[in-house]
Parts: C-alpha cells; structure tokens; sequence
C-alpha cells in the first residue's frame, strides 16, 4: 500500500509517494492551481500514475492557513472576552519594536472594535473561580453577533489557562444558538499571556470557515477518486495531526508546509553522521532557514505571523523557521530612485517567470538564474516545460539592465547577488542572532531553487558544507512521510525551583501525556508505538525570557531539586555563554510532547547511477566571484554513481532541480546518492 506526501507551494504542487510492498519511490509535480488547490494534487497523482485506491495513507501540507490571514481573505469574527478586556487585541504588549519608525503600525486587529463583546465573569491566576459567567450577558452576545453577520467567534476569558470551565460554558452556549465555529483559546494553549491567546483564539476563527470548506473539498474529491485510507495534516510543531483534529485548531496548521523539509533535514542529517544542520528551503515564493541542533529542531511556543514587528501573535508550537521574501519567482524591480531590488513580491504559478511563457512580464531571480546559463531550458523539470531564454533576457535588459544603463549579464548577476543576500541573512538569524556559529552546521539545502543558491549562502555565512538530497524539489513533501503524529501540550505553572511542589508537577506532566496518548490512539487505532517527552520552561527569577529544560521521567536521588537546578544551569550556559551558579531559579511553565510512531519509508537513492553517461557536456555559465563566464561541464544525476566526484565550476541537473558548483568547490556522491560539497573559499 503506497504512503503519500503532497506539498502545495506557491508555485508548484510536489508529490512523493512510497510502495512498501516494493521499496520504489515515485516523484511529481505539477503547477500548482491557486483556484483550486485539489486540482494539482490530483494532476499531480496523475503523472505519478498513482490510483488512490492503492493509497493507505496521505500526508499533506498546505499554505491555506498563512495565505487566508496574509490575504484577509478569512470569516467575520466576532470575540467574547471578560468584562473590561475588549481592547486587548489594539493594547498588545505595549510595546514598539521600531520606536524611531513615525509611520509605525501594526497590522488592523481581525476583530474590529464593534464586534467584541464582554461578559461578566472571572478566574483568579490560580484557578478559583471569582465570578462565574453571567448568562445574560452571553445571551445578549450572541444575539449581537448573530444580528452582526458573524461567521466565526473567538472565545477569550481571563485566566482560562487555569480553569477553562467558563470558557467551556461559553462555547456550548454559543454553539446550541447556531455558530458553526467556535474558537476557544483554552482549547489551543494553557499558557499564560492574555494578548497572545486571545490573538491565537481570533486568528483560529478567522480561518476555521475556509480550512473546513478547503479539507472538505479535497476530502471528497480524493474519495471520490477512490482513496479509502487515512488523510493527516503537517502541523507547525513538525508531525502531522487528523482531519478532525486540523478542523478545530486549524491555526496549528500555520506553517504546515515548510516544517516537512525540517523533519526531512533531520533524517538526511542522521543517515550523513551530522547533529548539527542549517534547513534551508529555497521555493518559487520565498526561503526558509531552520536550525537542527543534536538532530533535534526547536520548537517555539510563541510565532508572529507577518513579522514580530507588525504581525499577529500565535500561542502554538512551531518548529523555529525564519522565512523571507526571496524564491524563484521573486521580482526584480526598480524603486523611485533607481535601486535594484528582488522581491517580496512574487510571480506566483499564475502567471510565473517570464521564461515559463506564461504572461509573466516582469523579470524574477529564475529568470536571473537562466540568463546566466545557470539553468538548461530544455531540461527544465526534466524536459516537462520548456524555458525561453530570449525573452528572459529581453525582460531582464527591458525592465532592469535599458534603466540603469548596464549589461544585461551583470544586472541578472546582481539579481542574483541580491537574492543571496536576502537569503543569507535569513541563514544569519536562525545561527548568529540565536548565539550559534554557523561553522559548526552543514547546509542542507533543498527545495526546487535551494541547490542552485547554496553553495554562495554558505560562502557568504562562512558555512563549510552543503548537504544536497536526492530529488531536493520534492525534499518537503517527502519529509512529510517522514513526518509521525504529534501533539504537544503546554500548562503555565510558576512556582520558585527549590520549594516547587515535585508531585503536582508529575501529576500535571502525567495528565498531558494522558490525553495526548488518547489523542493518538483515537486518531490511529492501530498504532505500534507512542513516545513523550517532558520539558520544563525556566528562568532565573527576575528575568522575562525562558529556556527550555528537559523533565526527568524519573526523580530519584537525594536532591532532585538541585539537579533540575544543575541542568538549568547547563542549558542557560549553552545558550548564552554564561550562568550564575547563587541566581534563584523558577518554572514558569511544564511541557509535553506525544508522538505516535509509525513505520518510515528509508532515505535510499531512487537514482542507480546506471542510467548511462553521467556527464551531459559543457555551457558558458556567469560566475561573478569568478569574473564572468566560465566553462562548466554538466552531469546528470540520476547517472552519477556512489563515491563519483568533481570539481567546480560544474552543474549537476535531475528532474525538478539544479545544483550549481562554483569555482573552487569539490563535490561527490555520498551514502543514499546525497551530494556533499566543500564549498571552498572563493574563485580558485
């Protein structure tokens, strides 16, 4: 029975499907269809010659989330929170990450002023009830925002973190009145933080309406094509979770697509003996980067989506990804004083790069790329779709190269350049900004732009090894059949380390992984295998910000209390370089995490290496470290046998990507057909 993982970009559609039976590995793609998302999936099925009568098991990614908040494309919300806390969502922190910035906003809350309600009730920090809900007041709520045209509500109640009871009456009273989708932020975290869980709880509503419609659409159209097996979601934290799970937190489903390359990362990473790796993931739309440490990523409890500065608080597990603006279809362009900049704004799969032929009339990075002879128009995705590099290069000397009165070859070099540099520092801040040396990482580097670009990130970072998987276009879906269940849980427990109550915590520690264990269960019936992990959030006292430590399955010896206190310690002086050995230290919150194990196709090479003559001949291509043109020779990789070996300048095309060494690189074909390249130290 075949295992399926389908990751829709922004360009193009990525499908990687595994036959247990007889260990073969099929790869697709196909333009995605931003129309209807379901469409390229299915087209994507059938070039593959996939029948879904033969399919066990779907994983799937999806951008539906990010692009409907990114978009304002989601329901009319309305919010329900505790009396006097209407204007949570404009108050925020109170803070202003730009305070020399005159034009300084944030973005508009979702929930406008005049459709938040509030109902008289209160929790104490502790728990204890105080008030309990006043029902007239949700009465007249919910008439209010039934008469106001509500798709959605929020519910949001003070302290719920602590005891969500009220917040549980809330949303059965709103629900027997008729609201389809009712948000509740106890549902989604039992963290402290008021803004950032009520900004979780609106951000879960306002895409409830449309994630429900989208996975209602493909959920037929796949059974209709005669899928009878198990559909799961990629979630932000790194697994995957169950329709009905996605349906009532779809909010964990934010950066459901880029974190699959990150779980992919972390097995390429095993299988090459490396601990520590840069995830970098270049697309059509943008590049992400995301640090592993001991084949471990970090997942961060708290994610902005849009930005810290200006963007929409999510309390939710993410795996920690740094996105910016720069993909294959990113657009030049020329700002009012003739500055040559490349992106935010992308070509998208509708209408593309001009080279696609498409309508596309502006010139993008991919465009770049061809002009430089970086990229082969006649085996582009394996000869599937043609590329025109005359008109690449007329909308390169039109729009950019005529203006500025350059070279054509130079401005699409800087292009280029550009790109890199946008890329790098998304590199530099999952390393440098996070106190991590980028020398002590390998870039793996995947995607269907990110080989094409790698070797000058890791120069320009000063990281000395790229790691190249096998069919790195389809790298993210295939992370996702790597991908196992997963729920993580969290709950606010501030209490001074040395008289913390060591029984409580075992006893709350316990009932998350209780419910997260029936979670998975419920979810896949026949599952083999279930594994936790516990950590707890510690600071020292005084201090804002936390570090995450791991919780002992056991407390055994005479002072359990001064060894938490030790790891703490030793986690803090990881991070920062420097901890105080008299400094009280406090928890502020206990975590878990449930994943439900499941069997894992291997990371073998779908290519033999027997597939005829490795080397496809030579082209001029535009190296500007090196001066210009230069002659590089060409290799097929599906032809390169284990141990085979090269020197830069050489590109090595297979079906979906590109991999360009520059001059002074060395390259060879390691274990399960991985590409290792020293990436040198410049033009030699």
């Amino acid at each position: 029975m075949l295992v399926i993982g389908v990751d829709i970009g922004g360009t193009f559609t990525d499908l990687v499907a595994y036959d247990g039976q007889t260990g073969r590995t099929l790869f697709s793609k196909s333009p995605t269809t931003p129309g209807d998302l379901s469409r390229g999936i299915l087209q994507a099925l059938d070039k593959a010659g996939i029948h879904l009568r033969d399919a066990a098991t779907i994983k799937h990614g999806t951008t539906v989330v990010i692009n409907t908040v990114l978009e304002g494309t989601g329901a009319r919300v309305g919010l329900v929170t505790t009396r006097g806390f209407r204007d949570i969502l404009e108050i925020g922190r109170g803070n202003r990450p730009e305070p020399f910035n005159l034009h300084f906003r944030r973005l508009p809350p979702l929930v406008p002023r005049h459709l938040r309600t509030e109902v008289s009730e209160r929790v104490l920090p502790g728990g204890v009830v105080l008030e309990p809900p006043n029902v007239a007041d949700l009465a007249r709520a919910a008439e209010y925002l039934r008469g106001a045209g509500i798709e959605a509500v929020a519910v949001a109640f003070l302290h719920a973190y602590a005891n969500p009871a009220h917040e549980a009456l809330a949303a059965a009273f709103l629900a027997e009145r008729g609201f389809a989708y009712v948000s509740v932020s106890s549902d989604l975290s039992r963290e402290w933080r008021e803004y950032e869980r009520t900004s979780t709880a609106v951000l879960n509503a306002y895409v409830m309406p449309r994630v429900a419609g989208y996975l209602e659409r493909l959920e037929a159209a796949l059974r209709e094509q005669g899928f009878g097996g198990r559909l799961f979601m990629m979630e932000s934290n790194g697994g995957v979770m169950s329709l009905a799970t996605a349906r009532r937190k779809p909010i964990y489903l934010v950066e459901s697509g880029p974190v699959a390359g990150v779980t992919g990362a972390v097995a390429l990473a095993a299988q090459a003996g490396l601990r520590n790796v840069v995830a970098f993931d270049m697309g059509g739309t943008t590049a992400k980067a995301s640090v592993v440490e001991n084949l471990t990523p970090r997942v961060e409890p708290l994610y902005y989506l849009g930005g810290y500065e200006r963007g929409y608080a999510v309390q939710a597990p993410v795996v920690d990804i740094v996105e910016v603006g720069a993909g294959g279809g990113s657009i030049a362009w020329l700002d009012a004083v003739g500055n040559l900049n490349v992106g935010p704004r992308s070509a998208g799969a509708e209408p593309g790069p001009v080279c696609y032929g498409a309508g596309g009339v502006e010139p993008t990075v991919t465009d770049a790329n061809l002009v430089l002879g970086r990229l082969n128009p006649s085996r582009f995705l394996g000869g599937e779709m043609a590329l025109d590099t005359t008109a690449a290069e007329r909308a390169v000397a039109k729009r950019i190269a005529q203006p500025l009165g350059q070279d054509t070859l130079r401005i699409a070099a800087g292009i280029v350049r550009i790109a890199d540099v946008l890329m790098a520092g998304a590199v530099r801040r999952v390393t440098v900004e996070r106190g991590r040396d980028p020398r002590d990482f390998a870039l793996v580097a995947f995607g269907g732009a990110g080989p094409l670009h790698a070797v000058a990130i890791a120069r320009e970072v000063g990281i000395p090894l790229v790691v190249v998987p096998p069919s790195p276009g389809h790298f993210s879906a295939l992370g996702m059949l790597l991908a196992d269940l997963r729920h993580d849980y969290a709950q606010s427990y501030v209490a001074p380390l040395q008289t913390a109550d060591l029984g409580d915590i075992a006893r709350l520690l316990g009932d998350m992984q209780a419910t997260g264990r029936a979670l998975a269960h419920e979810e896949v019936p026949d599952l083999r295998e279930v594994a936790v992990a516990r950590w707890a959030d510690m600071r020292y006292v005084g201090q804002e910000h936390t570090v995450r430590v791991p919780w002992p399955e056991e407390l055994d010896g005479a002072d359990v209390h001064a060894d938490i206190a030790t790891r703490f310690r030793e986690t803090y002086a990881t991070r920062y370089g420097y901890s105080d050995p008299r400094g009280a230290v406090e928890i502020v919150a206990l975590r878990v995490a449930v994943e439900g194990r499941s069997a894992k196709p291997p990371l073998a090479n779908p290519y033999d290496g027997a597939g005829g003559g490795a080397e496809a001949g030579e082209r001029l291509v535009y190296f500007e470290d090196a001066g210009g043109l230069l002659p590089a020779r060409i290799y097929r990789r599906e032809a390169l046998p284990d141990g085979w070996s090269a020197r830069g300048p050489a590109v090595v095309e297979e079906y979906a990507s590109t991999t360009l060494m520059h001059p002074g690189c060395t390259v060879r074909v390691a274990g399960g057909g991985r590409l290792e390249i020293d990436v040198g130290g410049g033009d030699g």
